[in-house]
């Protein structure tokens, strides 16, 4: 692939700025806890994989939109402030920039509320697919399963790899065969074990294999605190999670995911790439916000120095 290529990472989706509240527990259904207002933090299923890559040395760069207020503000300093290039942000005269509400209960798990708003992820005539063949890579999420095989497929066209992150609400809305169309132009597929079951059903290797057999040359299931599964035609990898305090577990995946392809292209072998980024993850949960602590490559050789013992 070409080495003049602008980006590594062309990362194409959301930003958001998340607002962190502290209960003792999740409420259940009427009713009602006591809550604690942690702060307002820069967020976003794409916007924290691109800082992830971009914390790791992966030139990256993020095709997002925002309005022009407070968090669109904050969303975008923040993407400076982790060296993601801004030059493909859009702001929105009068838009409302996307947020959600994160509710953190004693253990650092989360229940999320994602507020819809008029800026939430790039429209068809907000792209320029001539940039897609200025990235090695293009990173998606399928909130809109049309868009985003466009995108793939114009991301083919261009010799561009095109990973994929895969979650329950990306499946809501989308048919069987829409789906398989938009994995047949992936090369990495990342579902989360929910995500997994929403889309295949069965455990997660033989949902994994079904979803290998649709396209993907490699497929990983994020597990949380049960580690990954890495498949591929060829292997079958399992490692475990590492063993820290927790903070906070929102964008943990996403940090995984840019770890891990950030590693891919870097030429890495899989299990090396499930390991870094692993324990890139476990770094990523100890401070509250989705990327308050993700960690440089030295951080992570260091973490791993340090915790052979742990996994």
């Amino acid at each position: 692939m070409s080495r003049e290529r602008r980006w590594d990472v062309l990362g194409i989706g959301d930003t958001d700025v998340d607002l962190f509240l502290s209960v003792p527990r999740l409420p259940r259904r009427d009713e009602k806890v006591l809550g604690r207002y942690l702060g307002e933090f820069p967020g976003g299923v794409i916007a924290n994989f691109c800082c992830a890559s971009s914390r790791i040395g992966m030139r990256t760069g993020l095709v997002t939109v925002v309005g022009d207020d407070r968090y669109g503000e904050m969303a975008i300093a923040s993407l400076h402030e982790a060296s993601v290039n801004t030059d493909l942000v859009i702001v929105k005269p009068g838009g409302q920039t996307f947020f959600c509400v994160v509710m953190l209960d004693d253990s650092g798990e989360k229940a999320l509320t994602l507020v819809v708003t008029d800026c939430i992820a790039p429209l068809p005539e907000d792209l320029d697919p001539e940039t897609f063949g200025a990235a090695r890579l293009v990173h998606l999420i399928a909130n809109d399963v049309d868009v985003t095989t466009w995108v793939a497929r114009e991301a083919n066209r261009r010799g561009t790899l095109v990973s994929l992150d895969i979650e329950p609400t990306t499946t809501v809305d989308a048919s069987p065969a829409g789906f398989k169309a938009l994995l047949s132009l992936v090369d990495l597929a990342f579902p989360n074990a929910a995500g997994l079951r929403s889309l295949v059903g069965g455990d997660e290797l033989a949902g994994a294999r079904e979803i290998l057999r649709m396209g993907p040359k490699v497929v990983v299931v994020t597990m949380g605190a049960q580690g990954c599964l890495i498949v591929t035609e060829d292997e079958t990898i399992r490692l475990p999670a590492y063993a820290v305090p927790v903070a906070d577990t929102t964008g943990a995946g996403d940090c995984f995911n840019g770890t891990f392809v950030s590693g891919y292209l870097k030429g890495w072998d899989l299990r090396r790439c499930g390991t870094v980024a692993s324990a890139a993850a476990a770094i990523s949960v100890t401070k509250i916000g989705s990327r308050t602590a993700l960690p440089t490559l030295n951080e992570i050789d260091r973490f791993l120095t340090r915790n052979a013992d742990l996994a």
